[in-house]
């Protein structure tokens, strides 16, 4: 509900100015620095019937991506994984696709891709 305004320093950043939507006022607050980070709001309801969500919203998964639905996967900020971050996204990402090649390929009764170069 609030925004960054202004950034205020000279050599270094001071303070900052926010404008809360609610309660339509400007604010200056000291600070020593800035971490941006995007903010999300989570829009999963419409698949509460499809895949198990928990009390955050956040569709669970396990550790290859998969959802409570056979067939489905899923990575990124909608999941339950902890540390919203782009490298983690990414990492599930890669994982999650994998998963679905893997679950694809064992319905047409095909070898799997292989993910652990030990079994080489």
């Amino acid at each position: 509900d609030s925004e960054v305004k202004e950034i205020k320093g000279k050599d270094k950043v001071s303070s900052i100015v926010v404008y809360n939507r609610n309660k339509k006022e400007l604010k200056e607050l000291e600070v020593e620095a800035i971490f941006v980070e995007m903010g999300y709001e989570l829009r999963t309801s419409f698949l509460s019937n499809l895949v198990k969500l928990n009390e955050k919203g956040e569709i669970v998964i396990d550790k290859l991506a998969k959802t409570s639905c056979e067939g489905i996967f899923a990575a990124g900020d909608v999941t339950d994984v902890p540390y919203k971050q782009m490298i983690i996204a990414a990492g599930f990402g890669a994982i999650a696709g994998l998963s679905a090649c893997n679950y694809l390929l064992s319905l047409k009764g095909k070898g799997v891709i292989v993910s652990d170069w030990k079994k080489l």
